[in-house]
């Protein structure tokens, strides 16, 4: 019997990471010649061809999710969208049913990340403005439920780092859980230089300025600040653009020496023309699972600076495709100096990043996926059956 899947995601389409990463799946199931079908409320205007789209509680797409009401938005639109998402899934009792976290039960969840450890590394670093947002609360109760109450046969973690923390906070088993890394949609991530100059040319960004790019929606923990106090150490001839929909007020005080040459952008959906217009991107992070910018970075031939926490350190090697920094500004601008103006270590940088990036195309990681929901299709056949043991 050929397989169907069901994806369940909030939002479907190329804003964010969890969002893409539905998107890329699809079209990869589509073009193994899969049916498939996903469950949103929120549908973006990239075409997912041969994909069945069911849109539940598309009301809730005229809620903001996004801007400084954020959290408000989403503490009303997530937890309804999980309770009518969850009903519509046994509307597909034959399918394969894979969640990115947005559904009380289903067959596989996609575990991007893992609350409670991101919350903990907060907590570590002396962050507590965490508490003021109520959907941690509700995420808490989510995945204690999903997670920690075994809900789904098997889990997939997006790096090594995701199945420890699933097996030490929430004691899944090894058995159920395998590893599949987020991928990289190669024909739209590339090297694009004319879009790279529109983008200079754009912001006022001198074409033969060195250009340092950081992305991300959380500035304090994607570690902002210390990129800036990177760029104050750096010379006149660098520039950083920093893409995001966070409040840029607290950190435009942070630029003295370097404040005509610091850039916000705000939240941007070109991102593979930011991507061609840096020479390099620079991530000082403090938490990430898998980081699908800075692999988006090297498939557009962008070397990347990064600190190695949570999947980074699994394909960052220094002086290969970047270098793995810490979360301090003279490391960054140390790191950073010695090869932002030797335009042959720059070029060799550029062209392991892109190396890089062709081991993680998304048919390869959809085929993975693929191997698994097959698996896991064979044993729902079978009533008794154990979960799906995980493949090395």
């Amino acid at each position: 019997m050929p397989i169907e899947i069901v994806q369940i995601v909030q939002e479907l389409s190329s804003v964010g990471g969890v969002e893409s990463v539905a998107s890329e799946l699809a079209c990869a199931f589509s073009r193994a010649k899969i049916t498939n079908t996903v469950v949103a409320s929120v549908v973006g205007e990239r075409a997912t061809s041969g994909t069945h789209i069911e849109r539940v509680g598309a009301w809730l797409s005229r809620v903001k999710t996004r801007g400084l009401l954020r959290y408000l938005g989403r503490l009303f639109v997530v937890p309804i969208f999980t309770m009518l998402a969850t009903r519509a899934a046994r509307h597909h009792p034959e399918a394969v049913v894979i969640s990115h976290g947005d559904s009380l039960s289903g067959d596989v969840l996609v575990v991007h990340a893992v609350n409670a450890q991101s919350l903990a590394e907060k907590r570590l670093s002396g962050d507590w403005k965490w508490m003021l947002n109520p959907m941690h609360l509700w995420v808490s109760l989510r995945d204690r439920w999903m997670i920690g109450g075994l809900r789904y046969r098997m889990y997939v973690a997006v790096s090594p780092r995701v199945a420890t923390e699933l097996q030490d906070i929430y004691k899944v088993p090894a058995s159920r859980i395998r590893v599949i890394p987020n991928g990289i949609d190669l024909n739209r991530f590339h090297r694009d230089t004319a879009a790279g100059i529109a983008i200079r040319r754009e912001f006022g960004i001198p074409l033969d300025a060195k250009l340092l790019l950081f992305a991300g929606h959380e500035f304090r923990r994607k570690g902002l600040a210390h990129a800036i106090g990177a760029l104050e150490r750096l010379g006149p001839d660098v520039w950083m653009l920093v893409v995001g929909s966070d409040n840029p007020a607290p950190y435009r005080k942070l630029a003295t020496v370097a404040a005509d040459r610091l850039v916000f952008a705000g939240s941007r959906t070109d991102m593979p023309a930011l991507y061609a217009a840096a020479d390099a991107f620079v991530l000082p992070t403090a938490y990430e699972t898998f980081s699908l910018v800075c692999m988006e970075a090297m498939a557009c031939s962008t070397p990347v600076f990064a600190t190695p926490v949570g999947g980074i350190e699994d394909y960052l090697i220094d002086g290969v495709n970047g270098y793995q920094i810490k979360m301090h500004p003279d490391d960054i601008a140390a790191k950073i100096s010695a090869v932002i103006s030797d335009h042959e270590a720059l070029t060799e940088l550029s062209a392991g990043a892109h190396a890089t990036a062709l081991n993680y195309g998304w048919d390869y990681v959809g085929s993975r996926y693929i191997e698994l929901l097959e698996q896991v299709q064979a044993s729902k056949r079978v009533p008794s059956s154990m979960p799906v043991p995980m493949i090395a």
